[in-house]
């Protein structure tokens, strides 16, 4: 009898922040925003009131996506993604929209290839131990298939095949 499969944690609530920075030099923008903080649990600290939190995020795992997970946890610097869209063009001062939470290595990467702005913020240390119990348990190795020829039946490599 195999051991039931554990249950995802619960989904995280997180808040992060917003700084306005002044960038000199360029004729197109005057500023930008930085991710610069993160907040655990649904009710952020105060802040400084040159900074705006966007709350109300929420980090949710799902078993498929284990082994991006556990390449963020044994990285060097295990990492939250975020997926971040500029203020539309009628409030340009407003502060950027946070789209989507990953803390999957590979779903960010995917962000990045299809042209969308992602951020990252380092992963929690608690954070860290949950999320890599979780994708041990879930992780299922790529299982290499055996090669079948249909004429033969047989299982030997054949060069140039």
């Amino acid at each position: 009898m195999n051991a039931p499969t554990p249950l995802p944690p619960p989904a995280m609530q997180l808040a992060v922040s917003f700084a306005r920075e002044a960038v000199t030099g360029n004729r197109w923008i005057t500023h930008r925003w930085a991710l610069v903080g993160m907040h655990v649990g649904a009710e952020p600290p105060p802040i400084p009131a040159e900074q705006v939190v966007v709350s109300g995020l929420t980090l949710t795992l799902h078993g498929d996506e284990a082994e991006g997970y556990y390449m963020n946890v044994t990285a060097d610097e295990p990492s939250l993604f975020f997926m971040v869209r500029p203020s539309d063009d009628e409030n340009p001062d407003s502060a950027p929209t946070v789209i989507e939470v990953s803390a999957n290595f590979y779903e960010a990467s995917r962000w990045m290839d299809a042209g969308e702005s992602v951020e990252r913020l380092p992963l929690p240390a608690d954070w860290t131990r949950a999320i890599a119990d979780f994708a041990r348990a879930h992780f299922k190795p790529f299982e290499k298939k055996q090669k079948r020829y249909a004429r033969t039946g047989d299982k030997h490599e054949r060069p140039g095949h």
